[in-house]
């Protein structure tokens, strides 16, 4: 038999590349801009739905990572200096921390209770002051017609009592659900306190073999991030409240202690936390001392919170837990829209853990000493840095090209040899 021989094969005609628009290159890249900030708003408009579906188990989870970076040093203390076993030290962290935040509502709380009774009786009196001074007053009006708007008042409750009603049955699933919040919150701290490395253990072998290390170091990375803005927003919260509330002290502005631990929980919220406090602050000067005196207390907002922004902030987070003032506004508004008020609390720290951790990911470490044998839980962000340079903005708008900016960072980012000065 002979061979049989295959016949042959036609050639593959090459294949014409399909471009939109060939001949209008503008128009081209002004319909994709468009087409791609169309498809991210949809994006972002399903993710905000996505959070409000959610957001009952992810925001108490998210607050519980907070919560666990923030108390780590504590468990860390307990667990390898005084040898306790990691679920009875994560037990007696929780506790001081509940025992702490406890105290502080409870002098705050009662401080604010009496400070509102003698606000009450106050008002009363100057209820009864404007009636009088309206019954005197050459207006057109007289004491039977208060009278009767305010039996107009109290006839208006009685008419609208199933619609009170309503809202207390609201206001009270909402506390229901608020407990179910904190009870869910405490408990996945409990855990990521005492079991968090063995639960990132798990996590990073679902993924593929060969992304386990690379996963693995970025989120150490991260980790200290997290760890470190938690730890500083603390001091710097506290340091917010301190300076705030000891100027009230001094214009003789009520409701001090109040102040303190108001102004201290809204300054965890990058933006907003501080011109809501500061605001309030003003406000209750201005209501209860007069214009002068809450003149005198905006100065002293302003100039603690100034003092926090551009000295203690740079000096406590370091060099590299560093966001650019224009992506907290950004990521602050687009937290908002999200979740709310929570998502304004977590974007700073998002924005900051994701940046160092994509950055470890295209070979920018920001920590190199971890590989050197460092510690994510013991060290401090400042040691593990080691020598990274800042990198300055050059003097001339339009130096700062992609160019410059690598070499900026491969400078930076590089340890000094001693050789190179005997060189």
């Amino acid at each position: 038999m002979s061979p049989s021989t295959s016949s042959p094969q036609p050639e593959a005609s090459p294949r014409r590349a399909i471009t939109f628009l060939p001949d209008h290159p503008r128009v081209r890249t002004v319909v994709i801009l468009g087409a791609a900030l169309i498809i991210t708003l949809f994006g972002i408009e399903y993710v905000a739905r996505a959070a409000s579906v959610a957001s009952p188990v992810l925001i108490p989870a998210a607050i519980a990572v907070l919560l666990a970076g923030l108390l780590m040093p504590v468990q860390v203390l307990l667990n390898h200096r005084l040898k306790l076993h990691r679920y009875l030290a994560a037990i007696v962290t929780l506790v001081a921390a509940l025992g702490t935040v406890g105290a502080i509502i409870y002098f705050a709380g009662a401080q604010l209770v009496e400070g509102i009774a003698g606000i009450v009786s106050t008002a009363s009196l100057e209820l009864d002051a404007i009636e009088q001074w309206v019954t005197d007053s050459p207006l057109p009006i007289d004491a039977d017609q208060i009278g009767d708007l305010l039996d107009q008042a109290v006839a208006w409750v009685g008419d609208n009592r199933s619609t009170l009603a309503e809202g207390a049955v609201d206001t009270g699933m909402g506390l229901a659900s608020g407990l179910f919040s904190t009870f869910l919150t405490l408990f996945s701290t409990f855990f990521f306190l005492a079991q968090g490395d063995r639960i990132a253990a798990w996590l990073i072998l679902l993924l593929p073999e060969r992304w386990r290390r690379p996963a693995y170091e970025s989120g150490r990375r991260g980790w200290v991030t997290l760890g470190t803005y938690t730890k500083m927003q603390i001091v710097i919260a506290a340091v917010d409240a301190l300076g705030i509330g000891v100027g009230a002290w001094i214009l003789g502005v009520p409701f001090v202690i109040p102040i303190i631990a108001l102004t201290f929980l809204l300054c965890f919220i990058p933006v907003l936390g501080a011109l809501v406090s500061g605001a309030l602050v003003v406000l209750i000067a201005l209501a209860t001392q007069g214009f002068v005196t809450a003149l005198i207390m905006l100065v002293i907002v302003i100039a603690v919170q100034q003092l926090e922004s551009d000295v203690l902030s740079p000096v406590l987070m370091g060099k590299a837990v560093k966001v650019h003032p224009i992506a907290v506004l950004l990521g602050v508004s687009a937290g908002s829209y999200v979740i709310g008020l929570v998502g304004a609390l977590f974007a700073v720290p998002f924005m900051a853990t994701v940046n160092v951790m994509a950055n470890y990911l295209a070979g920018r470490d920001a920590f190199p000493v971890l590989d050197e044998g460092g510690s994510a839980l013991t060290d401090s962000v400042r040691t593990l840095a080691g020598d990274v340079d800042d990198i300055d903005t050059p003097s001339r708008v339009g130096e700062a090209t992609p160019m410059w900016m690598t070499k900026a960072r491969r400078d930076a980012m590089r340890h000094p040899d001693p050789d190179d000065d005997e060189d």
